[in-house]
């Protein structure tokens, strides 16, 4: 039933796109960027291969990556590794991180990490915190995984102070989070769909309005980029950026492709570019790429 109801999701939706910003895709296109003046991230999801033609195509998106994307500074994963929690998938994930040149790599645990061990394996072989923050310059990253078992992504109350409080004390700084599922109210697609989302979202929503958090970055729908709503900028909570990274995995017969996004943060500059990467096709799909305006300008810790 499921498989059928993504199938009717591909065939009746409109593919007009996602929501654009300020520039279009001609000029995104040449859009110039000094790859030593810049932060960049791939940011990608939803791995969780169920049979070994699925470890390939993660294998191939690394491979992508290595051949035509060059400086790439650092990994985001938003979670969901593994289909099933197995030791030897994740063993095999992290043995296929090693033929990345990307040598750091920041992942969550989404709803299959947790789902017979609640995350047990995960926190062994991938990464023992579930929740956690690092700086690049004056970009703060903030990443919280799925705490409980369930699709919806469960936050605890005392994680989310945690992260309240982290957003309250760095307004100085450009502030980007990574959680599995969506925000309700973020204008992703099927975030209104109480399993898509983030359990108790209105918590997050009531310090969004009062506090500055530039991005905000999710796994979890299984959708391709060509869907209106996978990119935008909610102006009600606070004109944070809301992004859908994609899922590195295929689905619907072929109909959505291995994606993920390779996002740059320009030295000096308060714009941020997000692109839209098919590693299906090896290359970029202009135009479901974005620009868009930053709270301030980034300030890089030392040019590459």
């Amino acid at each position: 039933m499921k498989k059928t109801l993504s199938l009717i999701l591909f065939v009746i939706s409109s593919a007009a796109g996602c929501f654009h910003g300020p520039l279009s895709s001609e000029e995104i296109s040449n859009y110039s960027i000094d790859p030593q003046n810049t932060i960049v991230i791939w940011a990608l999801s939803d791995i969780q291969p169920k049979n070994d033609i699925q470890r390939i195509e993660f294998e191939r998106a690394i491979e992508d990556v290595n051949t035509n994307i060059k400086d790439i500074d650092f990994a985001l994963v938003a979670g969901d590794i593994v289909n099933r929690t197995i030791a030897r998938v994740y063993e095999w994930y992290v043995e296929a991180k090693k033929s990345s040149y990307i040598k750091e790599w920041y992942e969550i645990a989404g709803n299959h990490d947790l789902k017979s061990d609640m995350g047990e394996l995960y926190r062994e072989l991938v990464n023992k915190d579930f929740y956690y923050q690092f700086t690049k310059g004056n970009i703060l990253f903030i990443l919280m995984s799925d705490e409980e078992r369930g699709s919806p992504t469960i936050i605890s109350d005392s994680t989310f102070e945690w992260w309240k409080g982290l957003v309250e004390r760095n307004q100085d700084k450009i502030i980007v989070v990574v959680t599995h599922a969506p925000l309700e109210g973020s204008g992703i697609i099927l975030s209104v769909q109480k399993r898509r989302q983030i359990r108790d979202s209105e918590r997050f929503s009531k310090v969004l309005k009062k506090y500055k958090v530039d991005m905000w970055l999710n796994g979890h729908i299984h959708v391709p980029h060509w869907f209106k709503g996978t990119v935008g900028r909610i102006e009600e909570l606070g004109s944070t950026i809301f992004v859908s990274v994609g899922t590195i995995r295929t689905e619907g017969l072929g109909l959505k492709p291995s994606e993920s996004r390779i996002i740059s943060f320009v030295c000096g500059s308060d714009e941020v570019l997000i692109r839209s990467r098919n590693h299906t096709k090896q290359k970029y799909t202009v135009q479901h790429d974005s620009v868009f305006k930053l709270s301030k300008k980034v300030e890089c810790e030392v040019a590459k």
